[in-house]
């Protein structure tokens, strides 16, 4: 059966849509930020909560259709393993910073540092809660969804990227995009509410690790042991599926995707302003 690839108009008005959110999730935050008294915490929680509603409304005004993901039950032991693989993606990231800077470096560039700010619950209730649902509704239960019958493993790999790009830095996109395809497979075979728990999850987790950072050595060494145990659980996934499919006779496979999606001007549109907010948010000239 022949998959039915949705017409470029329609994709055009998805990507109008995530530029839209992309183009207010910034703006916000420059505006918000210069009024006296309004916490980061505030900021960022009226920030996407606003943007966040352009893509979703657009969304639910045009539905074209598209059936929901299939809620198949995932076990425990999936969900760990699956966890366990994007944190172990970020901690590979995080180790491999210092090589990425020397590159900037060479180039004539260097790596804006993280601003140091203080976990208040608004801005924990943001990280922790808010903003997993919100990204979650917008990139896997919007984009992904429209973009599925171009093809699953195209539409899990744009819509990560998207959602990389959004974040407007360097490391944190490079965790999202990592993070993006292992919550774009589990939107896609165990529906929106796994996808939902695991964002919550591994935000969870990530910033419970960097306040363990801040607290000097004896923090290092227990996010040290903490991070290790991600990483013991992605390796002895990865083996077992290593050896069970090479007792299985292969497949076919997913369909790859079709290349209509990336003529479509309004796409590259998107990924042009994004890329260029990421690296002018980034970077700096030595």
């Amino acid at each position: 059966m022949v998959k039915k690839i949705p017409p470029l108009h329609s994709l055009t008005w998805l990507w109008c849509s995530l530029l839209t959110y992309s183009l207010l999730f910034g703006l916000l935050q420059k505006i918000l930020f210069f009024i006296p008294g309004v916490s980061e915490g505030t900021v960022l929680l009226l920030s996407s909560a606003v943007s966040s509603a352009v893509p979703l409304i657009w969304s639910a005004s045009t539905g074209d259709g598209t059936p929901p993901f299939p809620v198949t039950k995932a076990s425990p032991g999936l969900l760990v393993f699956l966890m366990s693989i994007s944190l172990s993606g970020n901690l590979a990231i995080s180790l491999f910073t210092p090589v990425l800077e020397q590159i900037w470096n060479l180039v004539g560039f260097t790596a804006l540092p993280a601003g140091d700010a203080t976990a208040t619950p608004l801005l924990v209730l943001y990280i922790c809660v808010v903003a997993p649902i919100l990204e979650e509704l917008v990139y896997r239960g919007v984009v992904l969804r429209r973009l599925l019958p171009g093809g699953e493993r195209q539409a899990i790999f744009l819509s990560a990227l998207c959602f990389a790009f959004m974040h407007h830095d360097l490391y944190q996109g490079l965790a999202a995009f990592w993070g993006g395809l292992i919550l774009g497979y589990a939107a896609l075979h165990h529906g929106l509410r796994v996808s939902v728990g695991l964002h919550v999850a591994e935000n969870s987790i990530a910033m419970a690790l960097t306040q363990l950072q801040q607290a000097g050595a004896p923090g290092d060494l227990a996010a040290l042991a903490v991070a290790a145990v991600p990483v013991v659980i992605s390796a002895t996934g990865i083996c077992r599926l290593m050896l069970k499919r090479r007792r299985q006779s292969p497949g076919t496979g997913p369909s790859g995707g079709n290349g209509d999606i990336w003529r479509n001007p309004a796409l590259w549109a998107l990924l042009a302003f994004d890329t260029i907010y990421l690296f002018a948010a980034s970077f700096s000239r030595l």
